[in-house]
């Protein structure tokens, strides 16, 4: 057993379908509970406004990932990507743009305001450049008044990335960026109980308007409130709706954004206040749901939660297997089943002879397509935050970009910094890892990771706010766990796959 703040093995040989209607209505002003304005915990490097004339970027095709980001290559001549938080005065937010490519790649970043009201809806247009092998700090708040925001990125070159970190009071969370809008967008967990907040960003960054239908999974059935049914998301412009004013006093909720015509950008944002002092916790939508999900690290301190929501929206019941991966040892995979149009929850600190204090992966096989979601919840009186929750992952690839919770002269909160860096191979022979800061020349690990087995890496290797690759010689899963936090996996967060592919059936 390790205590608190261990749980972390270095590599050995490391080197220096809902229901839909034909009605149409206007977006209505954003209703929540965002009462209270807080300081800012960030400090971030702004670039400049200047005055630009940008067209809003088309739809683009489906994700090519189950993830909902796909990293353009280097040599493409234009990239984007969208980041929609819908952190009202609430929630400060920080965009980190990283660039994978030797050179500047410039773009330019517009923001906009949430749809509703009588005005005009803010914008406002700002060049950036990512320098080469590098990050870049820019605030989608600059410029805007206070409330809900979402930014759209047009580069002109491939091969850049871009993370949002969000933080307020209660917690930080950190959560890629889409790289493609999409059809539809779902969500496994979620609460409305206990003066939790939960919202609902929907950000249509393309030149003709989307309509979408919300449906929600909870333990008494399905709902469709009737008033996010048709719900217009106009060309360029961001809604958000708060999940509470129809979904009430809620423990566990699923979410799916299906979209009539167009497409869109989903991200939902929990605030958590459960359990003091909380958290808060950012995820993108999940495009399409999958039967097979993983999660590289997952490490049940003494007197932690951790659980797994698992959504089904289809029409027959679906048998979810729990398999665990690690170092020397087999534990005995469990199994639930989840019914139709239903959730269920899966909670692994509950099963006996399963893992304490030392870190695991965890691969869920379905019999059909489904949406997990993780959350934990430290134990009492642990470091704040103490309650986060993240998305699974359906995409495995043999190299990754894993960007740091920040930059140097920005980090996303104060003394931000990666704890460690977990690489699990799902494959059925041995993977040789390299892992490297970006642009350095010399790796910080290398190692072997035996089959449906991992590796960490803890913070004497990749402690700090470096961005790293990780190279394998065949695909792998990866897994960044971030500081400060009650436990492990309260902020994570799994990195861009470069060149993935998808594996298994879904």
């Amino acid at each position: 057993m390790t205590g608190p703040g261990e749980g972390v093995a270095e590599a050995p040989d490391a080197v220096p379908g809902p229901a839909r209607v034909t009605r149409r209505r206007p977006p209505r002003p954003v209703r929540g509970r965002w009462a209270m304005v807080v300081t800012v915990l960030v400090t971030v490097t702004v670039v400049a406004a200047v005055t630009v004339t940008v067209p809003a970027p088309t739809a683009a095709p489906a994700p090519g990932s189950g993830d909902g980001i796909v990293v353009a290559p280097a040599g493409a001549h234009s990239s984007s990507a969208f980041c929609s938080a819908g952190t009202g005065t609430a929630v400060a937010s920080t965009v980190y743009l990283t660039n994978t490519t030797s050179k500047v790649v410039d773009g330019v970043m517009t923001t906009v305001g949430a749809s509703g009201g009588t005005g005009p809806i803010p914008t406002v247009s700002r060049r950036v450049a990512v320098p080469p092998l590098g990050s870049e700090a820019v605030n989608p708040a600059s410029g805007m008044p206070a409330g809900d925001i979402a930014s759209s990125f047009v580069f002109a070159g491939g091969g850049v990335t871009a993370t949002q970190v969000v933080s307020g009071p209660g917690g930080w969370s950190s959560a890629p960026c889409a790289s493609q809008v999409s059809a539809q967008w779902s969500f496994a967990g979620g609460s409305t109980s206990a003066g939790n907040t939960l919202t609902l960003s929907l950000f249509n960054p393309a030149a003709a308007q989307a309509v979408v239908n919300i449906s929600f999974l909870t333990p008494a059935g399905v709902v469709n409130p009737q008033d996010y049914q048709a719900l217009v998301v106009p060309a360029g412009q961001l809604v958000v709706e708060n999940v509470g004013d129809f979904v009430q006093n809620e423990a566990d909720i699923a979410t799916m954004v299906a979209v009539e015509s167009g497409a869109v950008v989903g991200n939902e944002l929990q605030q958590w206040s459960s359990s003091a002092p909380g958290g808060v916790s950012l995820r993108l939508g999940s495009p399409v749901p999958s039967a097979t999900w993983r999660f590289a690290q997952t490490t049940a301190l003494p007197g932690t939660t951790v659980a797994f929501s698992l959504a089904n929206w289809g029409s027959d019941p679906v048998t979810a297997k729990f398999s665990l991966g690690l170092p020397s040892a087999s534990v005995v995979p469990r199994s639930l089943v989840v019914p139709a149009l239903s959730m269920a929850v899966f909670n692994a600190t509950a099963i006996g002879g399963w893992p304490q204090g030392i870190p695991y992966a965890v691969t869920v096989g379905a019999s059909g397509p489904i949406v997990v979601g993780r959350s934990v919840q430290a134990a009492k009186g642990a470091v704040a935050p103490t309650w986060g929750a993240s998305s699974g992952t359906v995409t495995v690839a043999s190299d990754w970009l894993v960007p740091g919770p920040g930059v140097v002269n920005a980090p996303g909160v104060l003394d931000a910094a990666i704890k460690s860096l977990a690489v699990a191979n799902p494959g059925s022979t041995p993977a040789r890892v390299v892992v490297t800061a970006l642009g350095a020349r010399t790796p910080v690990a290398v190692f072997t990771v035996a089959p449906h087995e991992l590796t960490v890496l803890g913070t004497r290797l990749v402690g700090g706010l470096s961005t790293f690759t990780v190279t394998s010689s065949q695909p792998v899963d990866v897994e960044e766990d971030d500081a400060p936090s009650g436990a492990p996996g309260v902020v994570s967060s799994s990195g861009f796959a470069l060149g993935g592919q998808r594996v298994g059936p879904g």
